[in-house]
């Protein structure tokens, strides 16, 4: 059968734009085990790192003509597989397509007392990213004074809900005042604009006595503000560097790098794709958060299909977006 998918059209050396993705007709197999209909597409800012030519090498590179791809939210509309039905609720990393023909290696048949939808979020790989960088890294405890900045995008805003579960002291940032304004609806005291000429000044004010555990989202100035204000043996998780994406030169250090060997701060950075063992215990532990109701997750859904998913990364690289972005396929 015929489908429509997402290519690269061609690497951006700037900003990217809608330009830089084209929309293709595709053959589907129609003897595949499995013929899957993609219903939301994951739309996250590591796809734009797969659009340089180097760094970031957990995850190969797209390059001029590849198919884009990215976790996926998918119905099985066909089986001849023992392992799925039809009308299964499915999740994997898919190609970005209208339909998809599968052997169903690379997916995982859904619960059905679950909404699905959390697999892409809570459930999923942002949510994962936020229990690893956080519960398992971080460790923050009562003593902590922690930093989470982007706190109201997807893994930031599951990273900072669980400092504040483990009794810390937090502060959480955001670049928008909607997004501000929902942070302090969940009860977060300490609010601050990331993006605030001042907010240098602003996180000197917030934690006098400094900060102990940094998770790091924004990079750029942000990270140059944190590093400034850390306490001596502090720590730094350095999960993304949102800021810098965009710019040739995306995984550049800010000038005061220097100051966290003087202060004694290490600096981790970590990808999950190295943390999979831990998988099923963060299944285990997020399950029984969200089934006590001690997490709130927010999606930011796209209407509009393949159509809509260059706009939607693009504004989520610009920080448009409230919790997780996903596109909605028709």
């Amino acid at each position: 059968m015929r489908t429509r998918g997402l290519v690269l059209n061609a690497r951006p050396e700037g900003a990217l734009t809608s330009e830089h993705v084209r929309i293709v007709e595709l053959t589907v197999p129609d003897q595949a085990p499995l013929l899957l209909q993609p219903r939301y597409i994951s739309v996250d800012p590591y796809m734009r790192t797969r659009m340089h030519p180097a760094g970031y090498d957990y995850i190969d590179h797209w390059h001029a003509g590849s198919s884009l791809s990215g976790w996926t939210l998918a119905k099985v509309v066909n089986s001849h597989h023992p392992g799925f039905s039809a009308g299964d609720w499915v999740i994997g990393h898919l190609p970005m397509q209208e339909h998809v023909a599968s052997d169903g290696q690379v997916l995982t048949r859904l619960a059905q007392d679950v909404d699905p939808k959390a697999y892409l979020h809570p459930l999923g790989m942002t949510g994962f990213t936020a229990w690893v960088g956080m519960h398992l890294l971080g460790q923050p405890n009562p003593n902590d004074t922690v930093l989470i900045n982007a706190a109201a995008g997807a893994v930031g805003s599951i990273a900072a809900q669980l400092a504040k579960q483990a009794g810390a002291r937090i502060v959480v940032t955001a670049g928008h005042k909607n997004k501000r304004a929902w942070l302090s609806s969940l009860g977060f005291q300490k609010v601050l604009n990331h993006r605030a000429p001042d907010y240098h000044q602003q996180l000197s004010t917030a934690c006098p006595d400094g900060i102990t555990l940094n998770f790091e989202n924004v990079g750029g100035d942000a990270l140059s503000a944190a590093i400034d204000v850390m306490r001596p043996h502090g720590r730094i998780i350095l999960c993304g560097l949102i800021s810098q994406y965009q710019t040739p030169q995306p995984k550049r250090g800010p000038d005061n790098l220097g100051l966290l060997q003087r202060k004694h701060v290490p600096i981790h950075p970590f990808v999950v794709p190295h943390f999979m063992k831990h998988w099923a215990s963060f299944q285990r532990d997020m399950t029984q958060r969200l089934s006590s109701q001690q997490i709130h997750w927010h999606l930011d859904e796209i209407p509009g299909g393949l159509e809509s998913v260059a706009p939607a990364l693009i504004g989520l690289l610009e920080g448009d977006n409230l919790g997780k972005r996903i596109v909605a396929m028709p």
